[in-house]
Protein backbone atom coordinates (compact mmCIF):
# COMPACT_ATOMS: atom_id res chain seq x y z
CA UNK A 1 0.00 0.00 0.00
CA UNK A 2 1.13 3.73 -0.77
CA UNK A 3 0.04 7.21 0.35
CA UNK A 4 1.01 10.22 -1.06
CA UNK A 5 0.34 13.35 1.87
CA UNK A 6 0.00 16.85 -0.23
CA UNK A 7 1.09 19.19 2.39
CA UNK A 8 -0.20 22.56 1.11
CA UNK A 9 0.84 25.81 3.84
CA UNK A 10 2.22 28.87 2.68
CA UNK A 11 4.36 28.59 5.19
CA UNK A 12 7.93 26.69 5.22
CA UNK A 13 7.58 23.31 6.56
CA UNK A 14 9.16 24.15 10.27
CA UNK A 15 6.54 26.31 11.47
CA UNK A 16 3.80 25.05 9.40
CA UNK A 17 0.98 22.76 11.01
CA UNK A 18 -0.05 21.38 7.82
CA UNK A 19 3.29 19.97 7.54
CA UNK A 20 3.42 19.01 11.23
CA UNK A 21 0.01 16.99 10.69
CA UNK A 22 1.38 15.38 7.46
CA UNK A 23 4.08 14.10 9.59
CA UNK A 24 2.91 12.63 11.83
CA UNK A 25 0.44 11.02 9.65
CA UNK A 26 3.05 9.57 7.55
CA UNK A 27 4.90 8.16 10.57
CA UNK A 28 1.33 6.23 11.71
CA UNK A 29 1.21 5.37 8.30
CA UNK A 30 4.95 3.73 7.77
CA UNK A 31 4.22 2.03 11.23
CA UNK A 32 1.73 -0.29 9.64
CA UNK A 33 4.40 -0.73 6.45
CA UNK A 34 2.48 1.82 4.45
CA UNK A 35 4.89 3.19 2.39
CA UNK A 36 4.35 7.00 2.42
CA UNK A 37 5.52 10.28 0.47
CA UNK A 38 5.11 13.74 1.47
CA UNK A 39 4.98 16.48 -1.16
CA UNK A 40 5.35 19.65 0.31
CA UNK A 41 4.18 22.35 -1.87
CA UNK A 42 6.33 25.77 -0.83
CA UNK A 43 9.07 23.93 -2.07
CA UNK A 44 8.03 24.09 -5.75
CA UNK A 45 6.79 27.77 -5.80
CA UNK A 46 4.90 26.69 -8.62
CA UNK A 47 2.52 30.44 -8.67
CA UNK A 48 5.56 32.49 -9.14
CA UNK A 49 7.64 29.92 -11.18
CA UNK A 50 7.65 31.13 -15.40
CA UNK A 51 9.48 28.20 -16.68
CA UNK A 52 9.45 24.00 -15.99
CA UNK A 53 6.35 23.16 -13.74
CA UNK A 54 8.58 21.36 -11.34
CA UNK A 55 5.45 20.26 -9.46
CA UNK A 56 4.23 18.79 -12.00
CA UNK A 57 6.75 16.01 -12.30
CA UNK A 58 6.15 15.23 -8.51
CA UNK A 59 2.47 13.96 -9.27
CA UNK A 60 3.56 11.01 -10.57
CA UNK A 61 4.05 9.71 -7.10
CA UNK A 62 0.24 9.78 -7.03
CA UNK A 63 0.16 7.73 -10.13
CA UNK A 64 0.95 3.73 -8.09
CA UNK A 65 -0.78 5.50 -4.58
CA UNK A 66 -3.72 3.98 -3.05
CA UNK A 67 -4.17 7.29 -0.73
CA UNK A 68 -3.91 10.47 -1.32
CA UNK A 69 -4.53 13.49 1.05
CA UNK A 70 -4.78 17.12 1.20
CA UNK A 71 -3.46 18.79 3.77
CA UNK A 72 -4.18 22.59 4.26
CA UNK A 73 -4.92 25.88 6.50
CA UNK A 74 -6.99 28.72 6.21
CA UNK A 75 -5.61 31.92 5.83
CA UNK A 76 -8.45 34.62 6.14
CA UNK A 77 -11.47 32.28 5.72
CA UNK A 78 -10.83 30.37 2.83
CA UNK A 79 -8.51 27.21 2.29
CA UNK A 80 -4.78 28.13 1.15
CA UNK A 81 -4.34 29.43 -2.67
CA UNK A 82 -1.89 25.92 -2.74
CA UNK A 83 -4.66 24.05 -1.75
CA UNK A 84 -7.20 25.31 -4.04
CA UNK A 85 -4.60 25.51 -7.16
CA UNK A 86 -3.56 21.74 -6.26
CA UNK A 87 -7.49 20.21 -6.61
CA UNK A 88 -7.89 22.33 -9.33
CA UNK A 89 -5.03 20.23 -11.39
CA UNK A 90 -6.55 17.12 -10.19
CA UNK A 91 -9.93 18.24 -11.60
CA UNK A 92 -8.86 18.92 -14.62
CA UNK A 93 -7.08 15.94 -15.13
CA UNK A 94 -9.96 13.44 -14.32
CA UNK A 95 -12.30 15.98 -16.72
CA UNK A 96 -9.73 15.38 -19.31
CA UNK A 97 -9.45 11.74 -18.98
CA UNK A 98 -12.97 10.98 -18.38
CA UNK A 99 -13.56 12.62 -22.23
CA UNK A 100 -11.63 9.74 -23.04
CA UNK A 101 -13.32 7.15 -21.43
CA UNK A 102 -11.04 6.80 -18.20
CA UNK A 103 -11.06 6.83 -14.68
CA UNK A 104 -8.17 8.23 -13.71
CA UNK A 105 -8.47 8.12 -9.89
CA UNK A 106 -9.76 4.08 -10.38
CA UNK A 107 -8.85 2.24 -7.03
CA UNK A 108 -7.98 6.00 -4.98
CA UNK A 109 -8.62 6.79 -1.85
CA UNK A 110 -8.80 10.92 -1.02
CA UNK A 111 -8.92 12.54 2.21
CA UNK A 112 -9.15 16.44 2.95
CA UNK A 113 -8.03 17.79 6.70
CA UNK A 114 -8.45 21.40 7.08
CA UNK A 115 -6.26 23.40 9.89
CA UNK A 116 -8.69 25.72 11.42
CA UNK A 117 -9.62 27.71 15.15
CA UNK A 118 -12.67 27.20 16.29
CA UNK A 119 -15.92 29.19 15.75
CA UNK A 120 -15.86 32.41 18.43
CA UNK A 121 -17.32 35.52 18.87
CA UNK A 122 -17.19 38.15 21.52
CA UNK A 123 -20.45 39.68 23.63
CA UNK A 124 -20.45 43.57 23.95
CA UNK A 125 -19.37 43.23 27.83
CA UNK A 126 -16.22 41.18 26.35
CA UNK A 127 -16.95 37.43 27.11
CA UNK A 128 -16.16 35.05 24.44
CA UNK A 129 -18.22 32.58 23.27
CA UNK A 130 -16.29 29.20 22.64
CA UNK A 131 -18.22 26.85 20.01
CA UNK A 132 -17.04 23.36 19.74
CA UNK A 133 -16.28 22.13 16.52
CA UNK A 134 -19.75 20.29 15.52
CA UNK A 135 -18.82 17.56 12.91
CA UNK A 136 -20.52 19.38 9.98
CA UNK A 137 -19.01 21.47 7.02
CA UNK A 138 -17.69 24.10 7.76
CA UNK A 139 -18.39 27.37 5.69
CA UNK A 140 -14.32 26.83 4.53
CA UNK A 141 -15.09 23.32 3.89
CA UNK A 142 -18.53 24.18 1.55
CA UNK A 143 -16.51 26.51 -0.31
CA UNK A 144 -13.59 24.18 -1.49
CA UNK A 145 -16.01 21.42 -2.24
CA UNK A 146 -17.07 21.98 -5.50
CA UNK A 147 -13.43 22.00 -6.66
CA UNK A 148 -13.26 18.38 -4.92
CA UNK A 149 -16.41 17.05 -6.79
CA UNK A 150 -14.89 14.41 -8.71
CA UNK A 151 -13.42 12.59 -5.60
CA UNK A 152 -15.45 11.26 -2.55
CA UNK A 153 -13.54 11.39 0.58
CA UNK A 154 -13.38 8.69 2.98
CA UNK A 155 -13.83 11.29 6.04
CA UNK A 156 -13.11 15.18 5.54
CA UNK A 157 -10.94 15.70 8.61
CA UNK A 158 -11.08 19.57 10.78
CA UNK A 159 -8.32 19.81 13.11
CA UNK A 160 -8.66 22.42 15.37
CA UNK A 161 -4.62 24.24 16.12
CA UNK A 162 -3.36 26.94 17.97
CA UNK A 163 -3.00 30.39 16.82
CA UNK A 164 -3.01 33.84 18.36
CA UNK A 165 -6.71 34.38 18.20
CA UNK A 166 -7.74 30.76 19.23
CA UNK A 167 -5.85 29.08 22.20
CA UNK A 168 -8.13 26.52 22.46
CA UNK A 169 -6.35 24.36 19.60
CA UNK A 170 -2.93 22.00 19.89
CA UNK A 171 0.59 23.54 19.25
CA UNK A 172 2.08 22.04 15.94
CA UNK A 173 4.81 21.34 17.92
CA UNK A 174 2.93 18.90 20.21
CA UNK A 175 -0.05 17.51 18.03
CA UNK A 176 1.40 13.98 18.30
CA UNK A 177 0.47 15.08 22.39
CA UNK A 178 -3.04 15.62 21.48
CA UNK A 179 -5.57 12.60 21.80
CA UNK A 180 -8.50 13.81 19.31
CA UNK A 181 -5.56 14.45 16.84
CA UNK A 182 -3.86 11.08 17.35
CA UNK A 183 -7.32 9.04 17.25
CA UNK A 184 -8.18 10.84 13.97
CA UNK A 185 -5.38 10.15 12.41
CA UNK A 186 -5.48 6.73 13.85
CA UNK A 187 -9.84 5.91 12.25
CA UNK A 188 -8.53 7.74 9.30
CA UNK A 189 -5.78 5.20 8.30
CA UNK A 190 -8.15 2.28 9.57
CA UNK A 191 -10.54 3.48 7.08
CA UNK A 192 -8.20 3.65 4.27
CA UNK A 193 -7.29 -0.01 5.24
CA UNK A 194 -10.78 -1.59 5.35
CA UNK A 195 -11.39 0.03 1.78
CA UNK A 196 -7.97 -0.80 0.42
CA UNK A 197 -8.59 -2.80 -3.01
CA UNK A 198 -5.48 -3.38 -5.23
CA UNK A 199 -6.20 -2.40 -8.63
CA UNK A 200 -3.77 -2.08 -11.79
CA UNK A 201 -3.99 1.56 -14.01
CA UNK A 202 -5.15 0.92 -17.35
CA UNK A 203 -3.02 3.65 -18.89
CA UNK A 204 0.89 4.09 -18.52
CA UNK A 205 2.66 6.65 -16.12
CA UNK A 206 3.59 9.20 -19.27
CA UNK A 207 -0.18 9.09 -20.62
CA UNK A 208 -1.26 9.04 -16.80
CA UNK A 209 0.79 12.75 -16.32
CA UNK A 210 -0.15 14.01 -19.46
CA UNK A 211 -3.76 14.62 -18.53
CA UNK A 212 -2.06 16.57 -15.53
CA UNK A 213 -0.84 18.73 -17.85
CA UNK A 214 -2.18 22.61 -19.31
CA UNK A 215 -0.14 24.77 -21.18
CA UNK A 216 -2.68 28.03 -20.45
CA UNK A 217 0.05 30.73 -18.98
CA UNK A 218 -2.17 31.12 -15.64
CA UNK A 219 -2.89 27.38 -15.39
CA UNK A 220 -3.62 25.86 -11.83
CA UNK A 221 -3.20 29.07 -10.33
CA UNK A 222 0.32 30.14 -12.12
CA UNK A 223 0.97 34.01 -11.76
CA UNK A 224 -0.70 34.27 -8.14
CA UNK A 225 2.80 35.20 -6.78
CA UNK A 226 6.44 36.30 -7.94
CA UNK A 227 9.47 34.81 -7.41
CA UNK A 228 12.20 36.68 -5.57
CA UNK A 229 14.39 37.52 -8.58
CA UNK A 230 11.47 39.05 -10.01
CA UNK A 231 10.58 41.73 -7.70
CA UNK A 232 10.93 45.29 -8.46
CA UNK A 233 8.69 48.07 -8.35
CA UNK A 234 7.24 48.06 -12.18
CA UNK A 235 6.64 44.07 -11.94
CA UNK A 236 5.03 44.39 -8.20
CA UNK A 237 2.41 47.34 -10.03
CA UNK A 238 1.62 45.39 -12.70
CA UNK A 239 1.39 42.00 -10.66
CA UNK A 240 -1.26 44.18 -8.18
CA UNK A 241 -3.18 45.32 -11.11
CA UNK A 242 -3.43 41.54 -12.32
CA UNK A 243 -4.65 40.07 -8.95
CA UNK A 244 -7.47 42.87 -8.97
CA UNK A 245 -8.27 41.68 -12.71
CA UNK A 246 -8.14 37.94 -12.20
CA UNK A 247 -8.77 36.95 -8.20
CA UNK A 248 -12.52 38.12 -7.51
CA UNK A 249 -12.34 36.09 -3.78
CA UNK A 250 -11.50 39.35 -1.08
CA UNK A 251 -10.10 37.04 0.93
CA UNK A 252 -7.42 34.69 -1.70
CA UNK A 253 -6.37 38.46 -2.60
CA UNK A 254 -5.37 38.95 0.54
CA UNK A 255 -3.56 35.76 1.11
CA UNK A 256 -1.65 37.01 -2.19
CA UNK A 257 -0.81 40.63 -0.70
CA UNK A 258 0.39 39.21 2.59
CA UNK A 259 2.52 36.66 0.88
CA UNK A 260 3.95 38.71 -0.94
CA UNK A 261 4.61 41.12 1.40
CA UNK A 262 6.34 39.27 3.33
CA UNK A 263 8.26 37.68 0.42
CA UNK A 264 9.42 41.53 -0.31
CA UNK A 265 10.34 41.85 2.60
CA UNK A 266 12.32 38.90 2.82
CA UNK A 267 14.05 39.59 -0.05
CA UNK A 268 15.26 43.51 1.29
CA UNK A 269 12.38 45.15 -0.91
CA UNK A 270 10.79 47.21 1.51
CA UNK A 271 9.43 50.05 -0.98
CA UNK A 272 7.53 47.29 -3.00
CA UNK A 273 6.47 45.76 0.60
CA UNK A 274 4.96 48.38 1.31
CA UNK A 275 3.16 48.27 -2.04
CA UNK A 276 1.53 45.22 -0.97
CA UNK A 277 1.12 46.37 2.48
CA UNK A 278 -1.00 49.50 0.64
CA UNK A 279 -3.38 47.07 -0.97
CA UNK A 280 -3.57 44.55 2.42
CA UNK A 281 -5.01 47.61 4.16
CA UNK A 282 -7.54 48.73 1.62
CA UNK A 283 -9.00 45.88 1.34
CA UNK A 284 -9.58 46.05 5.32
CA UNK A 285 -11.09 49.37 4.54
CA UNK A 286 -13.25 47.99 2.33
CA UNK A 287 -14.30 45.19 4.38
CA UNK A 288 -15.53 47.00 7.41
CA UNK A 289 -19.43 48.25 7.89
CA UNK A 290 -20.51 51.43 6.98
CA UNK A 291 -23.71 53.57 8.05
CA UNK A 292 -26.71 51.86 6.32
CA UNK A 293 -25.09 48.33 6.05
CA UNK A 294 -27.14 45.45 7.46
CA UNK A 295 -25.82 42.32 8.35
CA UNK A 296 -27.56 38.62 8.84
CA UNK A 297 -26.20 37.01 11.65
CA UNK A 298 -27.58 33.80 12.77
CA UNK A 299 -25.77 34.09 15.90
CA UNK A 300 -27.58 31.67 18.60
CA UNK A 301 -27.12 34.19 21.51
CA UNK A 302 -31.30 34.76 22.51
CA UNK A 303 -30.97 38.28 23.03
CA UNK A 304 -28.65 38.69 19.40
CA UNK A 305 -26.99 40.83 21.08
CA UNK A 306 -23.54 40.57 18.65
CA UNK A 307 -20.81 43.66 17.83
CA UNK A 308 -20.08 43.43 14.17
CA UNK A 309 -17.48 45.58 12.70
CA UNK A 310 -17.46 43.49 9.39
CA UNK A 311 -19.10 42.86 6.06
CA UNK A 312 -20.25 39.26 5.77
CA UNK A 313 -17.87 38.32 2.91
CA UNK A 314 -15.66 40.93 3.61
CA UNK A 315 -11.78 41.12 4.34
CA UNK A 316 -11.27 41.78 7.96
CA UNK A 317 -7.73 43.36 9.21
CA UNK A 318 -7.56 42.05 12.03
CA UNK A 319 -7.42 38.77 11.53
CA UNK A 320 -3.95 37.44 12.88
CA UNK A 321 -3.21 36.23 9.44
CA UNK A 322 -2.34 39.73 9.04
CA UNK A 323 0.21 40.26 10.97
CA UNK A 324 1.88 36.44 11.91
CA UNK A 325 4.48 35.83 9.70
CA UNK A 326 4.25 33.20 7.08
CA UNK A 327 7.88 33.16 5.53
CA UNK A 328 6.23 33.19 1.82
Amino acid sequence: MKAVIFSCSLKDGKNSSSQSWSELLASKMQEQSIDTKIINLKQFDYEASTGQDLLHEQLAECYDANFITFAAPINFKNVSFFARNLAKRFAYANKKASADGIDLFAGKQFEVCIMHGCKNDHLPDGREIYVEYDGKYTKQFKSFLPELDYILPNRFLNLRVWQPADKHGPDRKKLHLDTETVNDINDTIQAFKKNYKEFKNKVLLRDWLSYFRCDEPNAFGRGYTLAPTAINTDSVQKHIDWTHKNIDDVNIKAQIFVSMKERCIRSDCYDEAELYFNEQFELGEQGKMQPGDTYDTKHNDPNKIVVVRWKKNGFRITRSANYRPNNY
